[in-house]
């Protein structure tokens, strides 16, 4: 038999080298979010306190346009509180990997 034949290989890609490795690809570190959560309690706190500044300088009982705006004001503002609680890492709950 002769010498055994020099084989050229061809440049492997960055993919293909992690299927070689056979390990989970890296996942991207989590961006911030585009609005503090912090801005969205203050904006709760700003908007519980505009109601209770409606209702507590009216000058006699409140009228049914001022109780639906208090009313969309809390309402408002717990939307606020929930998204400000809910988790932001791409819609997986924390602690779950």
């Amino acid at each position: 038999m002769g010498k055994p034949q020099e084989q050229k290989t061809a440049p492997v890609s960055e993919g293909v080298q992690s299927l070689m490795r056979g390990g989970a690809p890296a996942q991207p570190a989590p961006s911030k979010p585009a609005i503090p959560r912090w801005y969205l309690f203050a904006g709760d706190v700003l908007l519980v306190t505009l109601a209770l500044i409606t209702i507590y300088k009216s000058p006699g009982p409140l009228s049914w346009p001022r109780e639906i705006f208090c009313a969309a004001l809390v309402i408002l503002a717990a939307a606020l509180a929930i998204i400000a609680l809910l988790p932001s890492g791409g819609g997986k709950p924390p602690g779950n990997s």
